[in-house]
């Protein structure tokens, strides 16, 4: 009787540690993959961050040149303005 509770117990055990050591093995693989990731993560960013550098003297160019053009639009809509009241006394 004795012999045979040992090896149930034997086997209980090899089979509670290939559980654990399956759990361990996917563990480790998702880290990996989890890390592989995350590289290319931090390639892209700086990817987007020497892309994106140059932009700040361009915006201020864009910025500018829509300043210039506010005061000719603001006439525009003057006008137009101007034909809609008139439209509407027709």
């Amino acid at each position: 009787m004795i012999a045979i509770l040992a090896v149930i117990s034997v086997a209980l055990a090899l089979v509670l540690v290939a559980v654990v050591a399956y759990h361990l093995i996917g563990i480790y693989r998702a880290l990996r993959r989890g890390r592989i990731h995350l590289e290319k993560l931090a390639g892209g960013l700086q990817r987007v961050r020497d892309d994106t550098g140059p932009l700040n003297g361009k915006i201020e160019a864009v910025n500018t040149g829509l300043s210039q053009l506010a005061g000719p639009l603001l006439a525009a809509n003057g006008n137009l303005a101007r034909i809609v009241d008139m439209a509407g006394n027709a």
